[in-house]
Parts: C-alpha cells; structure tokens; sequence
C-alpha cells in the first residue's frame, strides 16, 4: 500500500509535478529542494520574491529536475489557482501540492480593518481551498495524490497575538480534516505545523527569546525539521487527516 500511495509511485519514469506556494524563499524555498531531491519536478510559486524563485529553480534544474517559476497573486485565489496549474501543465500531471505560502501581519483589534481581513482570508484560506480544487479537476481518475498545508502551531494554542493570521490558519486547519475525508481514498491530505523554525526578517532575536520562555526543548527549529516532516507525510501512505506539529513542543 505505502508503495502505491507513497511519492515513489509517482516520481521516477512518470516525471510527477509538485506545485509549492510560496516556494521561492525561506522555508518554501526549502520545501521546493526537498521535492526535486526525491524525484520531481516542481513548479515554484512566488507573490513577489521572483529572484529567489529563479535562484530555486536553477539549482532544481542543477539537480537534473525539471522546474519553472510562476508568478500568481494569491490575494486574488481563484485565478491564482487557475495560472499556477496552467503553469504546471507542460511539466506533466501534478501528484502533490505544497500549500506553504502566507500573510503573517500582527494587528491589534483596534487596528484591524478589511483590507487587513481580506488579504490573509484570500491567501492563507481562500487559496489553499481553489489550489485544491483545481489540483483534483486535474488528477487522472486512477491517480493518487498528497496535499500538505503548512499551517502554524497557533492553531493548536492561540495568544493574543496575530488574531486575523491565527483565524485563517485554525480554518485551513479545519479545512485540511474535511478534505482528508472528502478526497479520500485517492488523495491524502495533512499539515504540517512550524512552530520557531525561522525568525521573522524584521525580528531576528525574536525566535531565541521563545526558546528561552516557551519552548519545552529550549532550542529552535530550522527549515530541514519541516522539510523532514513534510518527507514523511509523503512516505506515508496510510496517514490522512493529521496535522503534525513541528513546533519543540510550544503549543503544549
């Protein structure tokens, strides 16, 4: 079974597709190398970061995979969807979607507004959803597949903090365990959780003072912990449903 549903049944002679949102820098950009070091190739998606998805795709194409970068603005989610699969269909059939890609904006509730709102529902709920769709509208009817989101250890413990992000995320969450049952027997779905595993660009110390106050295991994490979560998910073929935690123990 785990052979027939596990990545191996689609990488090698069949050159199956992953499609990464958000998959030209930090832990996407990783997620993106991850992919092409098992066997296939990979459509690279970016918001704004094109240099960093070009700079991903070359060292894919280094690697002896196939690659493309394709630029789609999540903010608008249904043709996003649409652009990113049409990108995908000169490599071949997609077999696994990495929904990584994300708004993270702290707001206060006094500063929230709709433009705030509207963003992080379009890229971190709306997206995944059509991404979705549009992934199974392409899926032979003998296929099988694996749909991962990387959603955030808040939704298991939220705080204060980034109530909009949080919101979105504990739905994706909930999204992930309807379309585990939905897609099911053909596709798995899971998440994946990162708790501190790469500090925000504007608050570099800000992971090692969580360590120090929060986290059970006292250290951080890096993007290879997520990568090896995602890894076995997809070696997995008999995990559905399941949202991993990658977090050293923080929403505990």
């Amino acid at each position: 079974m785990q052979s027939e549903a596990g990545v191996s049944a689609f990488a090698g002679a069949e050159r199956g597709v992953a499609i990464v949102t958000g998959g030209g820098r930090r832990v996407g950009a990783a997620i993106s190398m991850l992919l092409a070091g098992r066997g296939l190739d990979v459509v690279v998606h970016y918001g704004s970061s094109s240099g960093g998805a070009a700079g991903v795709v070359r060292d894919i194409v280094s690697a002896g995979r196939r690659a493309v970068a394709v630029g789609a603005d999540l903010r608008d989610p249904c043709r996003a969807a649409e652009h990113v699969f049409a990108a995908a269909r000169d490599l071949g059939p997609v077999r696994v979607l990495i929904n990584s890609a994300s708004v993270f904006e702290d707001l206060s509730l006094e500063q929230v507004d709709e433009r705030h709102c509207d963003e992080h529902v379009s890229v971190n709920l709306l997206a995944p959803i059509f991404l979705s769709q549009q992934f199974m509208r392409q899926l032979d009817s003998g296929s099988c597949g694996h749909i991962i989101n990387v959603l955030d250890w808040r939704v298991h413990r939220p705080g204060a903090d980034h109530l909009v992000y949080t919101a979105t995320r504990s739905a994706l969450a909930s999204v992930t365990k309807s379309l585990a049952q939905q897609l099911a027997p053909r596709v798995q779905v899971n998440g994946v959780a990162p708790g501190a595993v790469l500090p925000p660009e504007d608050r570099p110390g800000w992971h090692q003072q969580r360590a120090a106050e929060r986290i059970p295991l006292r250290r951080t994490g890096s993007p290879g912990d997520v990568t090896a979560a995602i890894g076995f998910l997809l070696d997995s073929g008999f995990i559905t449903g399941e949202v991993l935690n990658v977090s050293g123990g923080e929403e505990l």
